[in-house]
């Protein structure tokens, strides 16, 4: 079941909408126009409740005040690109650098602030987004279209996307995770699996470094799971460079399914992310900082965790990542499925 409902008016004027999709045994995601955002996900605990696992805020005005991308779709370049820049066919293009010498998740005005078209088609929701020529620097038009669907705790979420011009592109999600429920402190004892044999090691300014290395015997060796707690309290030298967590991306292992698990220590609410993109940027919420969220709870660093789901970041100037040009006039494609039990 989708219902829809007015979510607020922006300041020009323009209204945006909410979706919240129903699946059969009541729980629930919200999604908003505004970032193509997710704004709620409702799921049972082993306590018999249900548990909203995702941070966010209660209004419009606080989304697009937000510098933390909280639920949005990233675009049109998820996580960073070195000295916000990159060539490709002979040309140079510079980009917003709003991550110090960098690129960021698209520049100032990425995805996550824009408002995105939407229509109801069967069982499911789709956004639409139109990104012009030279948008935040990006070569081509390019058209994002974004099918969302919830059905048996399963939220799918499809990218569809072709550009009249070769651009780099990369599009995720960006919801932060409390599997105890948002606004119920750390989650710091939350198990996660990562499949991964290999990581990037990252820089002073979290930019991620080639070539991928071993993970066996570092804190970023996730392969059989383990507590979060775990791998920060190893104070190694990357971690504690990345604000004292993890901010890194990791190499997803070939046909790995799914590529990363987490589950709740209090509700025992399973998390299990499905993906067929090749990397995997987890992120541990270190730069949270204290804020107010949702129904006036306040969030705190290590409140929340991302496990985005993305191309390699910075490949179009890092030749040995896979290659992250979409060609123009051909249609690309990709998915993130988030799965809940308990």
């Amino acid at each position: 079941m989708i219902a829809e409902s007015l979510f607020g008016t922006l300041a020009d004027g323009r209204k945006v909408r909410n979706y919240t999709l129903t699946d059969e045994s009541g729980q629930s995601v919200v999604m908003s126009e505004y970032g193509c955002a997710i704004l709620e996900i409702n799921v049972w605990g082993n306590d018999g409740r249900l548990h909203d696992v995702s941070l966010g805020y209660d209004s419009l005005a606080e989304y697009v005040a937000d510098t933390r991308n909280f639920g949005v779709t990233v675009g049109r370049y998820a996580n960073r690109i070195a000295g916000g820049r990159f060539t490709l066919n002979g040309v140079t293009y510079r980009l917003p650098q709003n991550n110090g010498r960098n690129t960021l998740h698209g520049g100032f005005n990425g995805f996550g602030k824009r408002v995105f078209g939407s229509r109801c088609e069967n069982d499911s929701v789709i956004f639409t987004l139109n990104s012009p020529d030279l948008d935040e620097g990006f070569p081509g038009n390019f058209t994002l279209n974004v099918t969302v669907s919830f059905t048996a705790g399963r939220l799918m979420m499809k990218y569809d996307y072709v550009c009249d011009k070769d651009t780099p592109a990369s599009i995720t999600n960006h919801s932060y995770f409390n599997l105890n429920g948002h606004g119920r402190g750390t989650i710091m004892n939350h198990n996660v699996s990562i499949s991964a044999s290999r990581y990037c090691r990252a820089d002073d300014e979290l930019l991620a470094l080639a070539p991928c290395v071993n993970v066996e015997g570092t804190p970023f060796d996730f392969r059989e799971g383990k507590k979060i707690l775990d791998g920060i309290s190893s104070y190694s030298p990357e971690i504690i460079s990345a604000g004292g967590g993890y901010d890194h991306c990791f190499a997803v292992d070939s046909n790995a399914r799914p590529c990363s698990t987490a589950t709740g220590d209090i509700t025992g609410i399973k998390l299990e992310v499905y993906s067929d993109m090749p990397a995997l940027q987890f992120y541990t919420g270190n730069q949270i900082g204290n804020i107010r969220g949702k129904n006036g709870a306040f969030y705190n660093s290590f409140d929340g965790f991302a496990l985005e789901c993305q191309k390699f970041p910075n490949a179009i100037n890092e030749p040995s990542f896979p290659d992250c040009v979409v060609k123009a006039g051909q249609p690309e494609s990709s998915y993130i499925e988030y799965r809940f039990s308990r």
